[in-house]
């Protein structure tokens, strides 16, 4: 691949004048984005601008514009079809579809809908992509009421969903605890004869997980391996999940006997067993985790360094934490939350403290860390310490949390009485009314 990337470099350089029409244009584009390589796609179109070789038509827009969806450079992308609209350009269905893709992935679930009717004004004709995308969009959110609407007007204008678009109802149904209704479109859809996919299947077992209906989840298992569908690591992930929030850990487990777990997979367990309190489980699951080679991420990090205070490990919690960066991963405000809170419940502040000075320098903001610390230090009765903290807190722009606030004023009560509690409560402006909650 590393290769391939390079001859087309040199294809589009000073001295090579490759003739790409807009057709292998867009196809090396669509190519890289499949492949998981937007910044590729974008660059090769700027290099084939640069070079003079290339007038991009509305094909080759819209494969620029998923490219950057994907990048998350959505502004660009907008810039992109207004540019077009300059130029003259007709936009079709296609493009409407991708960019109405990118307001959802941004939130912007209005202009998502005016862009729609933009699009009925110029009398382009919605397809099933262009109502998969819309539904898709509002099933997320859970607007099931602005879903069915959509479904309504597709089946009114003959354009017939898919299973991508029945997929995306269900998930609204599922989102909006309406899973009785999801799956009698489920049995719908397979009476019209369509044939459903992992995705549905999936779609289907975490709308049951969530109702916790177990006894549900594992008859769609069995329903998907009778079709021959091969359940992957995101569905066992799915139902990992669901028994982990039940506390059903254990079960979870000998789901994933069954599969090669993934990264999710561990951390989703870990978190399990350090809510259940199972050192055993934390412990083997660790076990496991280090003999798979797999590659760490935040998340697991994360979860792991609270079992490892839990069981006791601080030493492993601190290596765990520093070998972070040789990971090539960033602590973030988790990580140093988990930190503070794990050595101030054991009463060690001052390696606490260290973690907190370490959080200070970076470039993590978050008003959490600040109130682990002084819920810790106003434990450890280092009310001095903690004032200090939340007046760097205050200088920040951060609002201190209610309950720390009245556990720093009862704290300081108790050292410095009534009328030095007036005093830093009039220093850092709060109301006179609180300390009658004192």
């Amino acid at each position: 691949m590393d290769r391939a990337i390079e001859v087309l470099e040199l294809m589009t350089g000073d001295n090579v004048r490759y003739p790409f029409d807009n057709f292998v244009c867009s196809s090396v584009i669509v190519g890289f984005c499949k492949i998981g390589k937007p910044e590729v796609a974008v660059r090769f179109f700027e290099n084939c601008m640069n070079s003079g070789a290339l007038k991009p038509n509305v094909v080759t827009y819209t494969a620029l514009l998923s490219s950057f969806n994907l990048l998350g450079k959505f502004d660009e992308g907008c810039e992109l079809v207004y540019s077009m609209k300059k130029e003259g350009l007709a936009l079709d269905a296609i493009l409407y579809s991708c960019w109405i893709l990118g307001y959802f992935r941004n939130g912007c679930l209005m202009e998502a809908l005016r862009k729609y009717r933009e699009m009925l004004e110029r009398g382009i004709n919605p397809d099933t992509v262009s109502y998969t995308v819309l539904i898709d969009g509002f099933s997320k959110e859970g607007s099931v009421g602005k879903v069915v609407g959509f479904l309504k007007k597709m089946l009114k204008d003959g354009v017939m969903p898919n299973v991508i678009t029945y997929t995306a109802i269900m998930l609204g149904f599922c989102k909006e605890g309406k899973f009785e209704k999801a799956f009698r479109l489920f049995k719908e859809v397979q009476d019209m004869g369509i044939e459903v996919d992992e995705f549905m299947y999936a779609t289907l077992i975490d709308g049951a997980c969530r109702k916790g209906d177990f006894d549900c989840v594992f008859h769609l298992l069995d329903g998907m391996e009778k079709k021959g569908i091969k359940p992957s690591v995101v569905t066992y992930n799915i139902v990992i999940n669901g028994l982990c929030k039940v506390g059903r850990t254990s079960e979870a487990d000998n789901v994933f006997k069954e599969v090669a777990g993934d990264i999710i997979t561990y951390s989703t367990l870990l978190y399990g067993y350090t809510e259940e309190g199972n050192i055993k489980g934390i412990i083997k699951t660790k076990e496991k985790l280090e003999k798979s080679g797999l590659c760490m991420d935040v998340v697991a990090c994360n979860i792991l360094i609270k079992a490892f205070f839990m069981v006791g490990a601080f030493e492993d919690a601190r290596a765990l934490y520093q070998a972070m960066p040789e990971m090539d991963l960033n602590a973030d405000s988790i990580t140093y939350c988990t930190m503070i809170d794990g050595y101030c419940k054991v009463g060690r502040i001052e390696e606490a403290l260290e973690v907190f000075d370490e959080y200070r320098v970076s470039l993590v903001s978050s008003v959490a860390c600040y109130n682990c610390i002084i819920s810790g230090l106003c434990k450890q009765g280092m009310v001095d310490m903690a004032i200090q903290v939340i007046i760097e807190l205050g200088e920040k722009g951060f609002i201190l949390d209610m309950g720390i606030s009245m556990m720093l004023i009862r704290a300081a009560f108790s050292q410095m009485g009534a009328v030095g509690v007036m005093n830093f409560v009039s220093y850092l402006g709060f109301k006179g009314d609180l300390l009658f909650l004192i």
